[in-house]
């Protein structure tokens, strides 16, 4: 027999009686599936958030990206 699992109800139950932060957490993780489920990501309002630390550090990972990964 083929059980169906209503994930709605899974995480309602999942999330009673947590303590707020790990809400906050769970809020969080939601958001970010939303924004993943829409087809056109706005990346620049994330990019603007980073610091110069992850902007270096990101700019270092994609060095010779072209020159790796040259487009057809």
């Amino acid at each position: 027999m083929i059980q169906t699992i209503d994930f709605e109800q899974v995480i309602i139950q999942g999330i009673k009686d947590l303590p707020k932060q790990y809400l906050g957490e769970v809020a969080d993780f939601v958001v970010f599936l939303r924004q993943k489920s829409l087809k056109s990501y706005d990346f620049k309002e994330e990019l603007s958030l980073m610091n110069d630390q992850q902007i270096k550090h990101l700019e270092e990972e994609f060095k010779d990206f072209d020159k790796e990964f040259p487009k057809e």
